[in-house]
């Protein structure tokens, strides 16, 4: 799943009322376990899919797995069964071929279409997250798009608001979206944080994060809750401890629930490996990085080198 969106729309009702200002602060920063590294020149996190990369690849992998089963299947019985046999007359032999040979295009065909849909989502054959940079030092946002191109935007000028990120079963999740404008009444790109929660409290919270982060400096937020570590995922895969990690923290707080879900885990830790084998870990451009070069001596720099031993 992409962190980004080209539509245009006009701005909505909701979009005014749930504006977000850069310059108000009304609740305590909490940096929700997003941050990727942190210094006194940018802030960067990770996409809002990353922790469940992995699930919606199960179904492709299952798909994937009950074609070939079964074409290969058909083939071994063509063969032994047929070929093998010395009682076979070949009498319709013609018949058989053009079935499997039709069988075996229409597959191919259905297992092509599954890895083009899981490309085009961005889970397979794409990139293993899909980070966003704050730089405060020139007031920029940087956003990887994953088809090879970069969303650069000034803070100053996109419009932050909440938005609904889906509903279910009366459910309502938010998110955290920055709004760029063709015109003032006219959304022309919108990008998505990497945070979601069906608490509005929570996601202003992780807005205050980077907002007082932009705003006031990385000193501001240095000792935030839910920043005692940095995801180990900078310009590198994450090992496999880490993603399992990733796909059971949320339900690790709960010692029932995290028993009930260990089978899903497993299901999801097996698409999360495809995920990881089959994408390329995300760059960003020589021209964004010399935007956003460290001074040697910063005292704020925290990256997953600074995480517990075992986490780094």
């Amino acid at each position: 799943m992409f962190t980004t969106m080209k539509k245009l729309r006009p701005l909505s009702d909701r979009d005014h009322e749930w504006h977000l200002s850069i310059f108000d602060s009304t609740v305590e920063p909490h940096a929700s376990g997003r941050v990727i590294r942190m210094n006194s020149t940018y802030l960067e996190l990770v996409d809002g899919f990353y922790a469940n990369r992995g699930m919606l690849s199960v179904v492709g992998i299952f798909g994937v797995s009950i074609l070939l089963i079964f074409l290969m299947v058909s083939w071994w019985s063509t063969y032994f069964d047929f070929y093998l046999n010395p009682n076979w007359d070949r009498h319709d032999e013609v018949q058989m071929l053009s079935f499997m040979g039709f069988a075996t295009v229409i597959i191919g065909l259905f297992i092509t279409g599954l890895v083009v849909f899981y490309r085009a989502i961005g889970e397979w054959f794409r990139y293993t997250h899909y980070p966003m940079r704050f730089n405060r030092r020139n007031r920029m946002v940087y956003v990887f798009r994953g088809d090879d191109t970069v969303l650069e935007a000034p803070w100053d000028e996109v419009y932050f608001t909440l938005r609904v990120n889906s509903q279910a079963f009366g459910v309502r999740t938010l998110g955290i979206c920055g709004l760029l404008m063709k015109d003032p009444k006219t959304v022309k790109e919108m990008f998505v944080f990497g945070y979601a929660s069906s608490s509005r409290d929570y996601c202003l919270r992780h807005w205050e994060f980077i907002r007082r982060y932009m705003e006031e400096g990385p000193q501001a937020v240095i000792d935030a809750p839910g920043f005692q570590y940095c995801l180990p995922i900078a310009n590198k895969r994450e090992t496999l401890y880490e993603g399992w990690v990733a796909l059971v923290s949320r339900d690790a707080w709960n010692p029932v629930l995290k028993w009930l879900m260990l089978p899903f885990h497993v299901l999801f830790f097996v698409g999360r490996l495809v995920c990881r084998v089959t994408s390329k870990v995300p760059l960003w451009p020589a021209d964004v990085e010399a935007a956003c070069r460290i001074a040697p001596d910063d005292a704020y720099v925290r990256d997953s080198s600074t995480n517990p031993v075992g986490y780094r």
